[in-house]
């Protein structure tokens, strides 16, 4: 519902307000409240026609609820206050009147019986907006309460004076304020002087209680903290005599509270021989005449006589100029058993890294190092605490970029890296080391820097170089063995059709000439040209009728001769060395077509090694141009012409061709 509010100054418009009317102890018609309420409420309208006395509004019912008064009971401060109003006054009715958001309220009355009305039909709310003492003489002859049920109702109130209840800040909160039932002679300025110092003294009563709430809050908080405190808090006075001994100091000490209080601190748990110390320290924080704070270790005695290791803190305050202080103990005996018991752990662990013969080392975010054992200072030439907080610009400034490179992957990554490196060191000797790297993390989980190991090699990469040298040369050795062996027991076997032996040391240089055509590595021509006589070393295994007939063959002895393939490679198969490994290859494969209808196997085009397809050609031109048992030698030409005729069907053509162009080079035209 919507009323129209008649502001407290005449002359200010009329605002719109939602109003609801209700009063206390008003026997009379509800709707006389009401009528007026549509027509009177200045203090509404100060609400809401201006935002910055809004604001005003709200801070001064911030500071009404500060007082935490309203709806207590009476007290007898008050009461006094209101009873000398009327006396001074000769009125029958005075209030502490507290103005609300929507109602009144009296923390006191004199001559009438009720605790609150609403706002809408307060006397006091103008009084809120006047500046002094608001005196209304005749509110019959006064606008703004002609109508008001207080003066038309069975109060018949006909005299107002209202001193208003100003806060230390400037804040109105209500008034004191005296009523009559007939009008009165307007007051003088000495009375309404004597109404506001009466006034005053309301809030001053307002304010001590409220001090004095906030006081016993402290109190109770002090209190609260005190017992709950894990630690033992003891305060003492200037004299060092104990004034309170909470319940964490019974327990730690074995004193009661009630059998302490009194006694001197110092006496009582403070050993002899500390005493000169616990007085230089007390004499110290009165000197300086000023809160402070002195924290030791030290033992405090039990009242059983032995002593416990406690943390001992002492701070200084002032009451009334004299000094005070407050006692906090706490029981370091777990605390100190842990420490010696991590001091025991760290020197274990430190004299583990320093026997590792290595270099062991911890380095932080900026690559300073925090930790190197013995070991590696050595190595470095320094002792431990001139390394610390250096990095390794300051050892190894040839590698320093490698050596941070490898730090960065390892901080960045988080995942650990292992390599090997020669450094050059200090003094120009080369080493060898392998090294691992990982980072470390803090309780948090963040990475806090890396830790590594380093071993030197070098003795064992010489050592291993040594080890390199003597087995190439033995394998050297055996190959050589090996080789002069199996040539021995090829030539053997090619004696028995070719007197002069030569036939493998032809097909072998031939083999060797197409390799180098065919762009093969050296190595592989190398392994061919040594491999290549021992094609034919099966022979060994064929019998002198068969080998050295005149005729031609039957199918049966071509078979037995076709078995010369695997004969060979039966001698030298499961060789270890590469030699022995393509003389086997060679051997069995030498006789394979590329159109597969060679022996032993039927391998087909590029199944057959590239050792066989080429020993095949080189065999073949050498078994044309050659005298045998069974045949006359052929001219190079038509042997080469078979060859060429043959490539794509018996031979690789790219064999073929590289074959020719070794020949071009052999024979030119």
């Amino acid at each position: 519902m919507q009323y129209l509010i008649r502001p407290a100054n005449l002359h200010d418009t009329t605002v719109a307000y939602e109003l609801n009317v209700s009063w206390t102890d008003y026997s009379g018609p509800k709707s006389s409240l009401s009528e007026f309420g549509e027509k009177h409420s200045p203090t509404f309208n100060t609400m809401l026609g201006d935002p910055s006395t809004s604001l005003s509004e709200s801070a001064r019912l911030a500071a009404l609820h500060r007082y935490a008064v309203l709806d207590t009971p009476p007290e007898a401060a008050f009461d006094r206050a209101v009873q000398v109003a009327a006396q001074v006054y000769g009125v029958p009715i005075a209030l502490v009147s507290l103005v609300d958001s929507r109602r009144q309220w009296f923390k006191a009355c004199y001559g009438v019986d009720m605790r609150e009305t609403d706002r809408s039909v307060s006397m006091c709310t103008h009084a809120l907006d006047h500046d002094g003492v608001l005196v209304v003489p005749d509110t019959m002859q006064d606008e703004r309460f002609v109508g008001n049920p207080l003066v038309t109702g069975p109060l018949h109130i006909r005299f107002y004076a209202g001193a208003p209840l100003l806060t230390p800040d400037g804040l109105k909160v209500g008034t004191l304020c005296i009523l009559d039932t007939v009008p009165r002679e307007f007051l003088t300025l000495e009375q309404m002087a004597i109404l506001q110092a009466l006034a005053d003294g309301v809030i001053s009563e307002l304010e001590l209680r409220r001090t004095l709430a906030e006081q016993a809050r402290e109190r109770r908080v002090h209190a609260a903290v005190v017992k709950a405190s894990l630690d033992a808090i003891i305060i003492v006075d200037h004299d060092g005599c104990i004034l309170e001994w909470n319940p964490a100091a019974e327990h730690l000490l074995g004193h009661t509270r009630v059998n302490v209080l009194g006694e001197q601190l110092m006496t009582l748990i403070v050993p002899a021989h500390h005493h000169d110390r616990y007085r230089r320290g007390i004499a110290h924080l009165v000197q300086e005449h000023t809160t402070s704070q002195r924290r030791l270790e030290t033992p405090i005695l039990h009242c059983a006589g032995h002593a416990i290791h406690c943390e001992y803190t002492i701070t200084s305050f002032w009451v009334d100029d004299e000094p005070m202080y407050t006692v906090y103990i706490r029981d370091l005996t777990e605390v100190r058993a842990a420490r010696e018991a991590m001091d025991a752990s760290h020197a274990l662990l430190r004299a583990v890294v320093d026997s590792v013969p290595e270099t062991i080392f911890v380095k932080n975010l900026d690559r300073q190092y925090v930790l190197i054992n013995t070991t590696g200072a050595a190595r470095l030439g320094q002792p431990m605490e001139a390394i610390l907080g250096r990095t390794d610009e300051d050892y190894f400034p040839a590698s320093v970029a490698a050596r941070r490179m490898r730090d960065k992957i390892v901080l960045e990554t988080g995942t650990r890296m292992i390599a090997e490196f020669t450094e050059q060191f200090p003094d120009g000797t080369h080493r060898h080391f392998w090294t691992s790297k990982d980072v470390y993390r803090d309780p948090s989980g963040n990475v806090a820097g890396l830790i590594g190991a380093a071993f030197d090699i070098t003795e064992r990469k010489r050592n291993e170089a040594t080890i390199r040298v003597h087995n190439q040369t033995l394998q050297d050795q055996v190959e050589e063995a090996q080789f002069e062996i199996l040539a021995r027991l090829a030539r053997a076997a090619e004696y028995r059709d070719d007197d002069t032996g030569d036939h493998m040391n032809r097909v072998a240089m031939t083999a060797a000439g197409i390799a180098r055509e065919l762009k093969l590595p050296d190595d592989t021509v190398s392994l061919i040209r040594r491999a290549a006589p021992m094609h034919d070393v099966g022979k060994i295994g064929i019998s002198d009728s068969i080998l050295l007939k005149p005729g031609r063959l039957t199918p049966e002895e071509f078979e037995v001769v076709k078995s010369h393939t695997t004969i060979g490679a039966g001698i030298l198969e499961g060789g270890h060395s590469p030699l022995v490994t393509v003389a086997e290859e060679i051997a069995r494969t030498h006789h394979e077509r590329w159109d597969g209808t060679g022996y032993p196997s039927g391998l087909v085009g590029e199944a057959i090694p590239i050792t066989g397809r080429i020993v095949a050609v080189a065999d073949v031109l050498d078994a044309l141009t050659s005298d045998r048992p069974y045949k006359r030698a052929w001219p190079f030409e038509a042997a080469m012409a078979e060859i060429r005729a043959q490539a794509g069907r018996h031979f690789d053509p790219r064999v073929v061709a590289a074959l020719e162009r070794l020949t071009r080079a052999d024979h030119p035209r």
